[in-house]
């Protein structure tokens, strides 16, 4: 179980770090957004990236039980969120997958790891 909850993190982190360098590194283009908004993506991206390390961080050292729940609590906040938007637009199967990887495993990890700290295992 504890190996299951490792690999998800671990998995998690490259996520955020590939979806931060992304954005990050992404080109601007003046005529598809202003200064602002790419300021801002741009912002999101780099705490997205850092964000890879507090997952990587919680893989290695998964007794870190306050890091771990702030993770995968914001995680699910975030999928019910994506999935509320999608009242302003047709869902696409890469945004269902998205926010399926936001809101089942979450709770499912959150639920091990309780487990495991019930049992006295991390």
């Amino acid at each position: 179980m504890l190996l299951f909850i490792r690999i998800c993190l671990v998995i998690y982190g490259i996520i955020a770090l590939g979806t931060g360098t992304l954005g990050i590194t992404a080109k601007f283009v003046p005529g598809l957004t202003d200064p602002t908004i790419d300021n801002n993506h741009r912002f999101v991206a780099a705490v997205w990236a850092a964000t890879s390390l507090a997952f990587f961080y919680t893989a290695w050292y998964p007794s870190e039980v306050a890091l771990f729940r702030f993770l995968m609590i914001a995680l699910f906040i975030g999928g019910l969120v994506r999935a509320g938007a999608l009242m302003n637009y047709p869902p696409t199967p890469f945004l269902i997958f998205g926010i399926a990887i936001e809101l089942i495993p979450t709770v499912i990890l959150f639920y091990m790891h309780n487990k495991l700290l019930k049992e006295g295992a991390l």
